[in-house]
């Protein structure tokens, strides 16, 4: 009988253990320092862009606020108003910043509230008129306005009387009326008369100066819209 080669076979304890034939993996406090690296980076790449965003928004312009509230009527000064930049609207259309020296000295043509924007359309001119207005003084008898209760920028008619001579009782509808807005109102005389400087359409000026002059408009004080 033939001998057998005998293929020796590994050695007892040496037996191959695949786990300890791969590489160990990064320790976990190593892990979580790249992985805070890594956010750290992400954050502020995320700023820089949000930012390069806003700027790339669109343009942004110097325009007037005001600084506090101003009256209708009141005078418009320096202190009423400050710069601030906002980015440029179509539907907005507040007054350049570069045009504050122009608009110190005009009158705001309704009340005007600290904060808001300051557009063209609140303002009257130098004196208190706007474009295709005319200025008239109508000098009112006692109990012809309420005194009282008119201000600067008030909405009012101005009624005029029927004539000497027109058929009686001719009815408050036939009456002539026109639309104005109170200028600037005088001091009451002796006799209670008031002189008040109304703004109305430049091409009713010359029936309002005609009647006012005869002592025949009553003024009326219209509710706000």
């Amino acid at each position: 009988m033939k001998n057998r080669a005998t293929v020796p076979g590994p050695p007892v304890g040496d037996v191959m253990r695949p786990d300890l034939d791969i590489i160990d993996p990064e320790p976990p406090r190593r892990r979580r320092r790249s992985f805070m690296v890594i956010g750290a980076v992400m954050v502020l790449a995320g700023a820089i862009g949000f930012a390069g965003l806003l700027n790339a928004s669109g343009e942004r312009s110097d325009v007037l606020a005001l600084t506090r509230d101003v009256p209708a009527g009141q005078k418009i000064t320096g202190e009423d108003l400050r710069v601030v930049a906002l980015p440029d609207d179509p539907g907005l259309k507040p007054v350049a910043a570069a045009k504050k020296n122009a608009i110190v000295g005009r009158r705001a043509s309704a009340a005007l509230s600290e904060g808001s924007l300051l557009t063209a359309r609140q303002l009257t001119g130098r004196g208190g008129l706007r474009p295709g207005e005319a200025l008239v003084a109508v000098e009112v008898k006692r109990g012809m306005a309420p005194v009282d209760a008119l201000r600067p920028g008030a909405t009012v008619s101005l009624v005029t009387r029927p004539k000497e001579g027109d058929v009686a009782g001719k009815e408050q509808s036939e009456l002539t009326e026109v639309g104005g807005r109170v200028v600037r109102i005088g001091a009451p005389s002796s006799s209670g008369d008031v002189v008040v400087q109304t703004a109305v359409p430049d091409a009713k000026s010359g029936v309002v100066a005609s009647d006012a002059s005869a002592g025949r408009v009553a003024i009326v004080l219209k509710a706000e819209g």
